[in-house]
């Protein structure tokens, strides 16, 4: 059974790590900057004379769809050093159109549009956009994509089809995806002590309200997306240290999806771990994310939750596969290691922190103004059990009054004059 100060030392914790979701979460500056450049490419594809371009259709997909769009770390290269903002170009007219011409068709547009300055790189599967002048730098990625067949909807809902340069057409179901997200983040888990649940987000909100009060729905304490986000920022961290095995870094859909599945495992009361606060639904969801995982070697899946059609998993059965497994391996096991930080005991809240910006690159302020908002009685994260708020101000107040009533040593300063 555990004790006051073991309860109290991991909702700290799950305070902590919210709190760090909500610093890494991308500024709302940028996020208003990332919606005009959606407008400005919706504005060029108004203006295209291509048939196939014709009533198309532009959407956001991804992690800004999502809401759990990160900040890059700082000092990163190449993509690691910029966001991911992707985008969907819906395309009514392009049912009889093979996948080469319609990558052609956007790609030619996108170059020829008087509006966009940026850098075009081609993709595997449509264009990406650099916005490298920005603070922080981002990239749209454009993928076109047009209605499977039976599929009646407009505007990409439904089942579509997106080109691929190697493979023609392939299954993609963006906005349903975004819905199960969405959907299963809004489950409560029915064995979690709401209460817990509740000090825990207020301790964020008070924290949080001053910086950016209208930022509410990308930052808000919602325990899977922080989640989510916290564990691409450790994905990130290790393909910064690793640069080697960038290139093979886990997928954020894969993440994602595998992140999904097991709250909705939790949430659906499928499992026999005992829930009691948030920080538990983290830590269960980390330990469940592999076994999600099917298949055997050359034949992984991963598989999208409302189109079994669509493989998030497809590079591991690749040529060159075993490396794209082996390093969600090698991640996940440092990321399991990550989430548990604030359960060790370290001598120091300096070596805390020190630990906490290793594994998620967030400086000392984090905690600070999360410690500043926890109840004294409350163990603080990372350190032993019986340290608390409390005992650390009567430390430092005793440590105060002690050099205070020392004597002063008086040295013979030699003659005046």
């Amino acid at each position: 059974m555990s004790t006051a100060f073991e309860d109290s030392r991991k909702k700290s914790w799950e305070a902590v790590l919210l709190q760090a979701a909500y610093d890494i979460s991308i500024p709302p500056s940028l996020y208003e900057t990332i919606n005009a450049r959606y407008a400005t490419l919706g504005a060029i594809l108004n203006g295209a004379d291509d048939p196939v371009l014709k009533s198309a259709h532009i959407f956001p997909q991804g992690s800004i769809r999502l809401k759990t769009a990160i900040k890059p770390l700082q000092d990163a290269k190449d993509d690691l050093g910029t966001v991911d903002a992707d985008a969907v170009v819906w395309l009514e007219n392009a049912s009889t159109t093979s996948a080469e011409d319609v990558l052609t068709a956007i790609q030619k547009r996108f170059q020829d549009g008087k509006r966009v300055t940026a850098d075009i790189e081609e993709l595997r599967r449509g264009i990406r956009i650099k916005y490298a002048d920005e603070n922080p730098g981002f990239h749209i990625d454009v993928t076109p994509a047009r209605n499977l067949k039976g599929n009646v909807e407009d505007c990409g809902k439904g089942a579509l089809e997106v080109p691929d340069r190697k493979q023609g057409w392939k299954a993609s179901s963006p906005i349903e995806y975004s819905d199960w997200l969405n959907n299963i983040s809004e489950k409560t888990l029915p064995v979690m002590a709401m209460d817990s649940f509740r000090e825990s987000t207020e301790i964020v909100s008070k924290a949080s309200v001053e910086n950016m009060p209208e930022y509410g729905e990308y930052v808000d304490p919602n325990v899977l997306r922080a989640l989510i986000k916290l564990i691409k920022r450790t994905r990130d961290i290790w393909a910064q240290k690793n640069p080697s095995k960038k290139d093979y870094r886990p997928i954020s859909a894969i993440l994602t999806t595998l992140a999904g599945f097991a709250y909705e495992k939790l949430a659906n009361n499928q499992t026999n771990i005992v829930i009691h606060n948030p920080f538990e639904v983290m830590q269960a969801v980390i330990e469940t994310m592999p076994e999600f995982i099917k298949g055997t070697p050359g034949h992984w899946e991963v598989l999208n939750p409302v189109n079994k059609n669509e493989n998030f998993a497809e590079k591991w059965n690749r040529e060159d596969g075993e490396n794209y497994q082996a390093a969600f391996f090698d991640w996940y096991s440092g990321a399991v290691t990550a989430f548990s930080i604030g359960l060790q005991e370290f001598s120091s809240n300096a070596l805390f922190q020190e630990a906490l910006n290793e594994s998620f690159s967030i400086g000392p302020s984090t905690v600070d103004k999360t410690l500043r908002y926890l109840p004294q009685d409350w163990n603080l994260p990372g350190r032993e059990l019986g340290k608390t708020g409390a005992t650390v101000a009567l430390a430092t107040m005793s440590g105060q009054a002690v050099a205070s009533n020392k004597p002063q040593s008086i040295q013979h300063s030699g003659r005046l004059g």
